[in-house]
């Protein structure tokens, strides 16, 4: 995966956006009008990758320098000139996109050139988002649990991250009094995220594989945490976690959504009753028209199944048009004893039916994902390619 931002004029902002999230690798960080404010929040996130349009680069033809001095790959799109190919060497492009078919090229251009955050591995851990858009689904108490029995069947670390920014309550339920949350990670005026806080941040969760990295102490420090941070800090979790499993709170904040898109999954948890299947059916048409995400990424975990609600998983199926990936049965008492008690229901009692079904599915996610002997893939390095022959093979296939 690599991070891109966007500058260009306000009136190609959705256009550009949705080129950027059609690839599955790319991670959409942030978009402006304004290029100094574009570069500014780029020194911030150092970004995989920065599409400039070549409409921004004329009005602020005094930035140039800057831009070619940037850390991070930059790719233009502007009319097939002369004059704009000059404009591209002046700020060191990795490459130029034409307007003739931009789209397209800028889908061909961006997995060659942008670059991963430092130091990542070849194959990173894997984010998974826990998500509903009802609150009192069982969301946080999946999450915990899910991690958990992830650590156990991966035999990695695993980290679990609380973005249920103002009302977060994974440290009370794994049993941690934080003395470090994630604010104090991100918040302020620090610039980029340093991975030693990150790491100081860290709670570990006793007798398990799983790092906890906390929601703020104080609903009002919620405010100052930022997207691009965020995104950052699941970069560099993902580095050493086999997987990062992401709490959230509810609606589609801007921290929300950068979750949502940078993670390979959203696990959406929903349970057997009307008013929840309306308002997870409505999350389903913002993942699909709104936010454009392919279909297997989203994923719908059916909670408390069996209840004798009236309404049935193919019900359910067939409302929200897709399949049901895992279902969890209702467990009677002991997620709030577990609670209570501030221990994970995966320690306090493994063989609980709900801890039981978390095992099940996070050795199928194992095993989906790494195999049954849960050995890392390979990931091949792509090519590379030189600004004029990426421009100049991309139009000979358009004449051919």
């Amino acid at each position: 995966m690599y991070t891109v931002y966007v500058a260009a004029p306000e009136a190609l902002h959705n256009t550009l956006t949705a080129a950027v999230k059609s690839d599955a690798e790319a991670v959409f960080i942030g978009i402006s009008g304004d290029l100094r404010q574009a570069l500014d929040e780029c020194a911030l996130t150092n970004p995989g990758c920065l599409v400039v349009h070549d409409d921004l680069l004329l009005e602020n033809i005094g930035l140039m320098d800057q831009l070619a001095q940037a850390p991070y790959p930059i790719i233009l799109i502007g009319p097939e000139t002369t004059a704009t190919a000059k404009r591209a060497l002046a700020i060191r492009a990795r490459d130029l996109v034409g307007l003739s078919n931009w789209e397209q090229d800028l889908e061909t251009s961006l997995p060659i050139h942008a670059a991963k955050s430092e130091g990542a591995m070849d194959e990173p851990g894997r984010v998974q988002v826990v998500f509903s858009s009802k609150g009192g689904v069982g969301k946080t108490t999946i999450a915990v649990n899910l991690a958990l029995a992830l650590a156990k069947s991966r035999k990695d670390p695993v980290a679990l991250v609380d973005l249920d920014l103002q009302f977060g309550d994974v440290a009370t339920l794994v049993g941690i009094l934080p003395q470090a949350t994630i604010y104090d990670v991100v918040a302020g005026d620090m610039g980029q995220v340093d991975r030693m806080r990150l790491e100081r941040a860290l709670i570990n969760v006793p007798g398990t594989r799983v790092n906890v990295l906390a929601a703020p102490l104080r609903p009002e420090e919620a405010d100052e945490i930022h997207a691009e941070r965020v995104v950052r800090v699941l970069q560099l979790l993902r580095e050493t976690h086999a997987f990062v499993v992401v709490d959230t709170g509810p609606g589609y904040s801007d921290v929300n959504v950068s979750a949502l898109d940078f993670c390979d999954d959203v696990l959406t948890i929903c349970t057997p009753d009307v008013v929840t299947i309306r308002t997870i059916g409505q999350a389903m048409r913002v993942f699909r028209e709104g936010l454009r995400y392919p279909d297997h990424k989203v994923k719908i975990i059916l909670n408390r199944a069996g209840s004798k609600t009236g309404v049935e998983p193919q019900d359910i199926e067939k409302t929200l048009g897709t399949k049901i990936s895992y279902q969890l049965p209702s467990d009677g008492s002991w997620p709030v004893k577990a609670a209570n008690q501030g221990r994970p229901l995966q320690l306090l009692n493994p063989d609980s039916l709900l801890s039981r079904a978390l095992t099940e599915m996070a050795q199928d996610m194992v095993e989906n994902i790494y195999g049954p002997s849960r050995n890392v893939r390979n990931v091949q390095s792509r090519p590379k390619s030189t600004l004029f022959s990426g421009w100049r093979n991309r139009g000979e296939r358009r004449r051919s």
